[in-house]
């Protein structure tokens, strides 16, 4: 705690004092100076000493804010995003300020762990499972050095099928879900999750327009288009115009879920993964495989892994380059090594 009490702002402060101050203070002042000087230093020193007693209690007592930030197929440096995130939950909680510092001052939790980039190939499925596999084992080791007592603020960017792969590791975990806007160059919480809502059955649907065509229930292959930002799915795509059975979920929305204060209060964010995920359950036992085609933003792609997890044979696909590409299985995903 010393170390910490003299590095800080007001330790630095007391001991410039002590030093240069007190020798001068005596050669131009005599005895007085050097009193004053000392009694300077010593009240400067304990303002640190309180203030680092304030933070100790604070990282020993509370629930602490961990922010992760997972990048994929993203060209901006993830040192970028993570420094955005930080601003961000100290924004909601100034207790917070100098986050980064304090992780690693208190639990030897660096930049390096918090962060995470693939630069592999998206389907190359071995390879982005190992990828999530290194997530969560560094997410279990951050959970034991606080003893539990961490929430996960998640910034993901920038591919909602791995999104859906990667929410699975979460499940019910402590969780805020923050949402890139490139529109307004921000960085949006738009959900927190604590509680197993995403997964509640749904009596009627609020959120989705839902339309089924289900030609061929032998084939026993069911495709679920999702359709919730503004660029809608392309059903008459030559990869996906062979599935004799699909379902649309149709966003009521004109574009996008907005990711303001009132969607995130009234967990609107959370209800459209719970609605999707009520639409897959109900199906899944009239078909042998599931294929997830998407249109929607990665939050809502984070939220829908959590509820999904990694038990039913669901191949998740991702808008590339004009072609809809299978990225991952969820079934496939083993979180451990």
């Amino acid at each position: 705690m010393l170390n910490r009490v003299l590095s800080s702002t007001y330790g630095i402060l007391a001991t410039t004092i002590a030093g240069f101050g007190g020798l001068f203070a005596d050669a131009f002042f005599g005895k007085a100076g050097f009193i004053v000087t000392l009694a300077a230093a010593l009240f400067f020193l304990l303002l640190a000493f309180v203030k680092e007693r304030r933070i100790q209690h604070l990282y020993a007592s509370e629930t602490i804010p961990i922010p992760i930030v997972v990048s994929v197929d993203d060209n901006t440096p993830i040192e970028i995003h993570f420094k955005a995130l930080l601003a961000r939950i100290a924004e909601d909680d100034r207790r917070f300020d100098g986050l980064e510092k304090k992780l690693e001052s208190y639990f030897n939790i660096s930049e390096q762990m918090l962060t995470f980039k693939y630069d592999g190939d998206m389907y190359d499925q071995a390879r982005l499972i190992s990828f999530l596999q290194i997530i969560r084992y560094v997410l279990n080791d951050i959970q034991r050095r606080l003893d539990n007592k961490a929430c996960f603020h998640l910034f993901f960017l920038r591919r909602p099928a791995v999104g859906v792969a990667l929410g699975g590791m979460f499940r019910t975990d402590g969780i805020v879900v923050y949402q890139n806007n490139d529109y307004s160059n921000t960085l949006d919480k738009v959900a927190k999750i604590d509680s197993r809502k995403y997964k509640e059955k749904v009596s009627s649907f609020k959120h989705f327009e839902i339309i089924k065509k289900l030609k061929d229930k032998k084939a026993r292959h069911l495709l679920v288009a999702v359709q919730i930002s503004s660029h809608a799915v392309s059903l008459e795509h030559p990869v996906l115009r062979k599935f004799r059975n699909v379902i649309v979920l149709d966003s009521v929305l004109n574009g996008t879920i907005p990711p303001n204060a009132e969607s995130f209060e009234n967990d609107v964010w959370v209800e459209h993964a719970q609605e999707i995920y009520n639409i897959i359950n109900q199906y899944k036992g009239e078909f042998d495989a599931i294929t997830l085609v998407h249109s929607m933003p990665e939050a809502v792609g984070v939220i829908l892994g959590m509820a999904l997890e990694n038990y039913w044979n669901i191949d998740v696909y991702q808008f590339d380059r004009g072609e809809y590409r299978n990225v991952i299985n969820l079934q496939k995903i083993k979180y451990y090594f």
